[in-house]
């Protein structure tokens, strides 16, 4: 038997990492082995719904997009109990959306292990799937045992069979957007563009968060360049406020070519490698200002309500900037928008100008607002 892959772009996107690799070359026969690849369920929406379920395996920034689904949820349903099942690097951030009642942690790279604990997480009247590409999700709504399951029905993926109710996934709208419209297949209205905050309580007026790093090696084309870098660190300094920098182990010798290009004269807290979840969110919380392109912890700030600078290259502006009061982009003069749904592509261009086509002028010049210098 054949399958048609759909957009051959999509082919190749799927292609760029080992979880898509292994989500295609595995996930699609064990998905089939379950379904068939048809509907097998003629389920029902129940009146009644005490337990409801959500799937997101991956990002961050899409979880947090979850979260104005997770209120209306929580006003529909006031007693229901609400269980988030994530991934390994989205399950600390699911924790903290209000509303949520318990996270339980699922491994992408660990089938069996995560299919034994849906099986063994128990009933549930409502399943949420808000995977877009992943039949590792698929899987999991299918191995669920759930009254009634709704998921995204996305070109070319062939994942849609696990669900009772699907909606069509749009590669042309905010991705906020696109989980409003799944919650509207059954009847609730959720406010697209918007995610719900969280109030961050401290606030220290002279810390600047600036994470210059990618999330992951995939996403190398997001970042700005050091000497750029560079350049903010000494205006944020010459206005009286102090640089932290944040980032994971992983970051440690890229954080160290960044100390020593700075100079001793820089006034920066390098904190790479030496927080963990709850310390982040914690400077975070109490920074004036977070400065990043296109990674977690940009979208963390806009959670927690802070003041965010973002730098956006060949991120789709359209469908992944961050939402919200309070946040300031600066999008590419060049080529940009070319990650999309699966953000990991690899740029066709000989020299990529995306990230080099933002001016550091237009990046100060935002910092300023963001911090109401100059302004009367």
């Amino acid at each position: 038997m054949k399958f048609n892959f759909g957009k051959q772009k999509l082919k190749k996107l799927i292609d760029n990492s080992v979880l898509k690799k292994k989500d295609s070359l595995i996930g699609l026969p064990v998905l089939f082995t379950l379904t068939g690849f048809s509907n097998i369920r003629q389920a029902y929406k129940p009146e009644v719904v005490n337990k409801i379920a959500l799937l997101k395996i991956t990002s961050v920034r899409d979880t947090i997009f979850t979260s104005s689904s997770v209120k209306v949820l929580k006003k529909t349903y006031p007693n229901a109990k609400i269980t988030y099942f994530t991934g390994e690097d989205n399950f600390n951030i699911a924790s903290e959306i209000e509303g949520i009642d318990n996270t339980v942690r699922l491994f992408s790279n660990d089938l069996s292990k995560s299919m034994k604990i849906v099986k063994n997480a128990g009933y549930f009247d409502l399943w949420i799937d808000f995977g877009a590409w992943s039949r590792f999700e698929a899987i999991m709504t299918q191995t669920a045992k759930a009254s009634y399951k709704i998921g995204f029905k996305t070109e070319g993926e062939h994942r849609h069979f696990a669900y009772d109710k699907v909606a069509d996934y749009s590669f042309d709208i905010h991705e906020t957007a696109n989980y409003a419209f799944l919650l509207s297949s059954i009847g609730l209205k959720v406010n697209k563009n918007k995610i719900e905050v969280k109030q961050a309580e401290i606030v220290d007026d002279k810390i600047v968060v600036i994470d210059i790093f990618a999330d992951n090696i995939e996403q190398n084309n997001r970042k700005y360049s050091q000497s750029n870098w560079k350049i903010i660190v000494e205006h944020l300094n010459k206005l009286g406020y102090r640089a932290a920098l944040i980032g994971d182990k992983k970051n440690l010798e890229e954080a160290e070519a960044f100390n020593e290009l700075a100079g001793s004269s820089a006034d920066i807290d390098f904190l790479v490698g030496r927080l963990d979840f709850a310390d982040k969110i914690k400077l975070i919380s109490s920074a004036a200002l977070i400065i990043s392109c296109d990674t977690s912890v940009l979208h963390t700030g806009v959670f927690l309500g802070k003041k965010v600078v973002g730098l956006y290259g060949p991120t789709d502006k359209k469908r992944y900037s961050p939402v919200g009061d309070n946040v300031y982009i600066i999008y590419s003069n060049g080529c940009s928008g070319c990650q999309n749904l699966y953000g990991d592509e690899k740029c066709t261009m000989d020299k990529p100008d995306c990230m080099d086509s933002i001016p550091v002028e237009s990046v100060i010049s935002k910092i300023d607002l963001a911090l109401g210098v100059n302004l009367e």
